[in-house]
């Protein structure tokens, strides 16, 4: 959590000293359906992270920037691999749209959770 809020932070600075209005080209995925795709990205991550063996036992461990969105995601969301990582560079690359997707992953996120503490 602490890396996404960094993240965050980060691209909302850079938002702020950038652009206007920005089309988004039909072949991007809109930041709707890129939010929803991030989401299940960061809940991977986070699985992973769960999952993973303690680094001080571990002889081999995963850097947290190997981590990639699998085959199931996109084939839940029916993206392929390139239309993700060509959404994934225009995006960057639009720091303040990428700041709104971000907003909607969090809300999501916290949804989620919302839900999950509900439950309990």
């Amino acid at each position: 959590m602490k890396k996404i809020f960094f993240i965050l932070i980060t691209l909302f600075i850079v938002a702020c000293s950038s652009e206007t209005s920005v089309s988004i080209p039909d072949t991007v995925l809109s930041q709707e359906k890129m939010a929803k795709i991030m989401v299940e990205v960061h809940l991977l991550e986070a699985t992973l992270n769960m999952n993973a063996p303690n680094p001080n036992n571990a002889s081999i461990t995963m850097p947290a920037d190997a981590i990639v969105p699998n085959a199931d995601i996109f084939k839940k969301q029916n993206i392929s691999k390139q239309q993700y990582d060509e959404s994934f560079l225009f995006y960057t690359q639009h720091p303040t749209l990428l700041v709104e997707i971000y907003q909607l992953v969090l809300n999501d996120l916290s949804k989620m959770q919302a839900e999950v503490m509900n439950e309990k």
